[in-house]
């Protein structure tokens, strides 16, 4: 779909919360018409509302009505449409990309993500795109990861030579592109097991820093017993999400060896599971990358960062930042460049990466 007197430039406003449902990032960019100019712009991150989050993250854990969970679309649309209001004052956009929270992620079967864009519309009464894995999971894919998508166009852009993007949110993702092939999947926990435990035992939202973690010291044995989850025994293309990795998985798979580790040692021992399956992917791949670029909430915790670079010492670690794209900032870049692609009808679905059948256009548009 192409719409009449298009811009060769529009400035794209990304919106995206993800699993770690801490906050909502807002990420503004410039795109031209055939998507080779890429500019970042500004970023802005809005905290979840304390009561509006904790009904997320029921939801999240299937814990909702299916009466709670339209009111539940509704409020989390109207929290847009508040935020859309006070960044107006100093932005200008002409179209809005909408991800949305996701609820419920099953690859190739079933995705959902709710916040209703009606609301955002109320206030800028812009095309705004959203929906967007919905199609490729249609056509047999994961419905995830997406970020390549964009990633892909920056690499072409800067002339990378054999690199990564790694996403350290909720879920952990990666991107390797290299001369030969391109490759992505999600590769388990990256937040969202010490996010979980830290609220469960001190009813913290997060180890800030990573500071209570890197106090303790992982136990191998635990480590071990995580890690052989069958979900990491998967090949790609695979997704995963709260799904997999919660509660339920830290106590059942952690045992009585876990519970019985102190607090510090325990949240330690989950961020090795992060690190150590992050790494093991990597050592996986048939052309290993020089660096990686990481993004995402996970970079603010330097622990869990160390122990990263620990696992891969012949790999360049950088954030994102160093190539002009604020690691805070780049998964709502994502989806600005996803709804800009939509905007100008042109297809940047890459079916190899999420295992669709066909390259389908993404994203619904409500105008």
């Amino acid at each position: 779909m192409q719409y009449k007197k298009m811009k060769k430039k529009i400035k794209a406003l990304g919106i995206m919360n993800g699993t770690s449902l801490d906050a909502i990032d807002y990420t503004l960019i410039e795109v031209s018409s055939d998507l080779t100019h890429l500019r970042f712009l500004k970023h802005a991150q809005k905290r979840i509302p304390k009561s509006l989050r904790k009904k997320l993250l029921s939801c999240a854990n299937n814990e909702t009505l299916t009466y709670d969970l339209s009111h539940l679309s509704t409020e989390l649309g109207q929290v847009y449409g508040r935020h859309v209001d006070e960044l107006k004052k100093s932005w200008t956009w002409d179209i809005v990309g909408l991800h949305g929270q996701t609820v419920f992620h099953e690859g190739k079967r079933s995705t959902l993500q709710i916040g209703l864009p009606h609301y955002i519309y109320k206030s800028s009464p812009k095309p705004i795109f959203f929906d967007f894995r919905t199609p490729d999971v249609t056509f047999g894919g994961e419905g995830a990861p997406f970020a390549p998508i964009f990633q892909n166009q920056i690499v072409k852009n800067l002339k990378l030579k054999h690199s990564a993007f790694h996403n350290l949110g909720g879920i952990s993702n990666l991107f390797n592109c290299s001369s030969k092939s391109l490759l992505a999947f999600d590769t388990g926990p990256a937040n969202i097991l010490l996010d979980a435990w830290m609220n469960e035992i001190k009813l913290k939202s997060f180890d800030k820093d990573g500071k209570v973690s890197q106090q303790g010291l992982p136990s191998p044995l635990v480590v071990n017993n995580f890690l052989s989850h069958p979900y990491f025994k998967k090949r790609a293309p695979k997704s995963t999400g709260r799904e997999d990795f919660n509660l339920d998985y830290i106590k059942t798979w952690g045992g009585i060896s876990f519970k019985n580790l102190s607090f510090e040692d325990q949240m330690a021992t989950l961020t090795e599971v992060s690190a150590l399956s992050i790494s093991h992917s990597y050592s996986e791949l048939k052309v290993k990358p020089k660096q990686i670029f990481f993004y995402g909430g996970g970079v603010n915790n330097p622990y869990l960062m160390s122990r990263i670079q620990f696992n891969l010492p012949s790999v360049e670690i950088l954030l994102s930042d160093e190539i002009g794209w604020p690691s805070q900032a780049m998964e709502g870049a994502t989806f600005a460049f996803l709804a800009a692609a939509r905007y100008y009808g042109i297809k940047v679905h890459l079916p190899k990466l999420t295992g669709a059948k066909k390259q389908v256009a993404l994203g619904s548009v409500y105008l």
